[in-house]
């Protein structure tokens, strides 16, 4: 009976795990089921929310592109703008630069022309000096004209500067001005124009009355009087060729004053200067004396010309 009675207990607890085990199995496979659904929906969610977070960073990084695309193209329009500004500042420069160098190359030809303008006017010029004759006739010539005659030199000087400036050209003009200027100058110092010493005319050129003897005699020059000491002055510009004693002139002294010009000094007390000297206008070059055949202390003065005696009053007077 007792056997019996746990046999059926078995049974039942048997059947009670059974059923519960059933249960459980049902409750694991609702829970799976469950689970499943939800897994599903949380993976669904995800995909959605991965998909709605990548959708929005790219419409977010498309808007970001459409602002740089958009900002790239304000700046390429800016950077054409630029280059277009650049091709005209170009244009305009090498407008500028064609038009210059036209003006150049102009100015060049102008320099070249008037170079050679220059060039045939100063072969002019140097002929008309070469030819120019200062020098002739000075005799003649008042102090005057001989003024005139620096000043227009100095003029031309001038005149050459301007045009030629300090060009070889230029300074071959001067040089053959300055030699034609000098030429003049040494002509002109060397004309025996200068009154020779103080004291009026006691005796004149020609044919006189002897003071010693009284006889009709030609007189070769002039005789300044004055008394003994008296500076004696060149006449003019020379070298002296004598220095020594002759019986009627005394003491006296001879210079060559070139272009056949010679002057003489004589009855001299004292003389200065000896032979080989060159002596310029002005020069002291003597005393005055009574050596010789005299009456008194005076100057006998000569001016000779060609071995011709001339009358020194023309020259000095």
């Amino acid at each position: 009976m007792y056997e019996r009675s746990n046999e059926k207990q078995k049974e039942n607890n048997t059947a009670k795990q059974s059923f519960i085990k059933s249960l459980l199995q049902a409750a694991v496979e609702e829970v799976k089921s469950i689970s499943k659904g939800a897994v599903a929906m949380v993976l669904v969610c995800a995909i959605i929310s991965v998909l709605g977070i990548s959708l929005f960073a790219s419409n977010a990084e498309n808007q970001q592109l459409a602002n740089d695309k958009a900002g790239l193209s304000d700046k390429l329009s800016e950077k054409n703008e630029q280059i277009n500004k650049l091709e005209e500042s170009l244009e305009a420069t090498q407008k500028d630069v064609a038009e210059k160098n036209e003006i150049i190359q102009n100015q060049q030809e102008e320099i070249e022309n008037s170079q050679i303008e220059k060039e045939q006017i100063g072969e002019a010029l140097k002929e008309q000096i070469e030819n120019l004759d200062l020098t002739g006739s000075a005799a003649s010539r008042s102090d005057g004209e001989i003024n005139s005659i620096e000043d227009a030199i100095a003029e031309t000087e001038l005149l050459i500067r301007d045009y030629f400036g300090y060009t070889e050209q230029g300074n071959e003009l001067i040089s053959a001005l300055y030699d034609k200027a000098e030429a003049f100058r040494d002509e002109i110092d060397r004309y025996p124009d200068l009154y020779p010493t103080e004291g009026g005319v006691g005796s004149p050129f020609g044919y006189r009355k002897d003071p010693i003897n009284g006889t009709t005699k030609f007189h070769t020059g002039i005789d300044l009087g004055s008394f003994t000491g008296t500076p004696i002055f060149a006449a003019a510009k020379g070298e002296v060729t004598y220095v020594g004693f002759e019986s009627g002139y005394g003491l006296y002294v001879l210079v060559d004053h070139g272009n056949g010009f010679e002057t003489k000094y004589a009855h001299l007390d004292e003389a200065f200067v000896q032979v080989g000297d060159m002596v310029e206008k002005g020069d002291h070059i003597a005393a005055m004396g009574a050596t010789g055949r005299v009456t008194g202390p005076h100057l006998h003065f000569e001016v000779i010309l060609n071995g011709e005696f001339k009358n020194p009053a023309d020259y000095i007077m």
